[in-house]
């Protein structure tokens, strides 16, 4: 998969076609979760398919942006071992299943729900895996360029969406990005000169919750260190969705264009001068 075409091609859709999506496309989708590159390895994940129709009657109510559930033909649900980081490695699984969707010409929406058990019950999943993630897939119905909307609050599931080429209403690298410690802003020749500047204008177009953006990193030395504002959150779900999400979106650039990337978790050594309502997720060694 060309990965730099798919992220700038990004697009979240809200309205889709009846047409289901193709049964070798769904295919293809189940392989793809099953075999490729995840955030945590040792965590098992198991993808399940569901059709439209009856299945949007049972989510009503318990997914969607503030319970209006999302119709579409075909939903995926991700379902995942309960074990540290299995959210984050949910985003990540998930986000790289919906570039893959794209690549065979399939759309998609993230879909926000606040109890995983009631999705499980309203789908009749029995399993002692925890669902993390819902997303609905399809054809794009009447898609709208929307400008800025970086700007207007809007939830994964609430708005059709592009992603402008420019990037235009999203933080700018330098900002997103510190040098040794927290506030020591990153210039574009200091990352051109580390090979890191692709990786992070990548990354930097990650879809997020509210598309708040709410991360930032530290390049030190060899190690980059990823936070989140944690700030503008009810619960933590969203805040670890979107960390799966960016770390993605750095480490496949970093894929195709340096070397293979690895996440990894656990206590810094430095603090970093990172404020309180920052939460350290992890760290990639370069």
């Amino acid at each position: 998969m060309n990965y730099k075409s798919l992220i700038m091609d990004g697009k979240s859709v809200r309205h889709f076609k009846d047409t289901p999506v193709e049964t070798n496309a769904l295919l293809e989708l189940e392989k793809f979760i099953c075999e490729c590159k995840k955030l945590v390895p040792t965590i098992e994940i198991e993808p399940k398919f569901f059709p439209g129709n009856d299945n949007y009657k049972r989510l009503y109510g318990v997914a969607g942006y503030q319970g209006v559930m999302i119709e579409a033909p075909n939903y995926l649900v991700l379902l995942s071992e309960d074990k540290p980081h299995h959210i984050e490695n949910a985003g990540y699984v998930g986000e790289r299943t919906i570039l893959k969707a794209r690549d065979l010409g399939v759309d998609s929406c993230w879909i926000s729900y606040k109890d995983q058990a009631a999705v499980k019950e309203a789908l009749g999943l029995v399993t002692d895996k925890e669902v993390v993630a819902l997303i609905a897939l399809g054809y794009a119905e009447n898609l709208k360029n929307i400008e800025n909307s970086a700007k207007t609050g809007d939830n994964y599931s609430k708005t059709d969406m592009n992603i402008n080429k420019d990037g235009s209403a999203r933080i700018s690298v330098e900002e997103m990005v510190y040098i040794d410690h927290w506030g020591n802003a990153a210039t574009v020749d200091v990352l051109e000169e580390r090979a890191l500047f692709e990786a992070f204008s990548y990354a930097r177009m990650a879809p997020s919750s509210l598309n708040m953006q709410p991360w930032r990193f530290i390049v030190d030395g060899g190690k980059v260190i990823l936070a989140i504002d944690n700030e503008n959150y009810k619960g933590s779900y969203n805040n670890k969705i979107d960390a799966g999400i960016v770390m993605l979106y750095f480490g496949v650039i970093l894929d195709v264009t340096m070397f293979d990337s690895k996440w990894g978790f656990g206590e810094l050594e430095k603090s970093y001068g990172i404020p309180s309502n920052y939460t350290v997720v992890g760290y990639c060694n370069i």
